[in-house]
């Protein structure tokens, strides 16, 4: 228990590399959908629960990138590649470890690896805290009203629409486009939902999911069409 409310009480320093960016991404998983529709190449020992599954926390262009002409597209592509690759997982003691693979997909690159050398070793941030603070935000919404709703959706369609005004209604926000939903086609040719993206400002982390935190997305990258599914295992 001791471990757990440490990681709820976990918070995020502004980092100290290349701090100059405007927004964070958050993106959470739907593991059905990330298994279904093909889109990543999942294991065998996938976990099932629970559905709401955490991929990373993502920093927007730091503007010494934009200065040299680098584009959204490109930091999208390479992200931490642009000042340092590294091969390394993150330090991390086994409790936490065991927190994240438990709610991260389980692929045959493995995730942590990429999501620490893409999004958070160039930024010089603790990887323990870094990786304790996602996990708190990934309780938030799953223990939220929103993240309620889309269980409750399991294997049902919804409308685009009626999706958006929850999480609007759910964190008291005006801006419901700081959601990007993210679907992909199953074998079946139906669009599914596979990801969720939240977009909160750099200052503001330590706040999320309050409404202050959350900014209307600068970019629109919502792949999901009027109607899909949310599908279940």
């Amino acid at each position: 228990m001791g471990f757990v409310l440490a990681l709820l009480l976990a918070v995020l320093p502004a980092p100290p590399q290349h701090a100059d960016f405007d927004h964070y991404t958050f993106a959470l998983t739907w593991q059905p959908g990330m298994c279904e529709t093909g889109e990543a190449h999942c294991l065998a020992d996938q976990p099932k629960s629970p559905l709401i599954g955490l991929h990373g926390l993502w920093a927007s262009l730091p503007h010494d990138l934009a200065a040299q002409d680098v584009v959204d597209q490109q930091w999208w592509s390479k992200g931490c590649d642009f000042y340092h690759h590294s091969s390394d997982p993150p330090a991390l003691d086994a409790p936490l470890l065991a927190q994240l693979r438990a709610v991260m997909p389980h692929f045959e690159h493995d995730l942590l690896t990429h999501e620490y050398d893409k999004h958070v070793q160039c930024f010089g941030f603790d990887p323990a805290q870094f990786f304790a603070t996602e996990l708190r935000m990934r309780q938030a919404v799953a223990s939220s009203a929103f993240g309620s709703y889309l269980e409750a959706q399991a294997g049902h369609d919804v409308s685009h629409a009626a999706v958006l005004a929850q999480f609007a209604a759910s964190f008291a926000t005006d801006h419901p486009t700081a959601l990007q939903l993210q679907c992909a086609k199953n074998d079946a040719g139906q669009f599914v939902l596979t990801q969720f993206w939240i977009t909160i400002h750099t200052d503001q982390i330590d706040a999320f999911p309050k409404p202050a935190s959350l900014m209307a997305t600068p970019t629109n990258q919502d792949t999901c069409p009027a109607t899909f599914r949310i599908p279940a295992w």
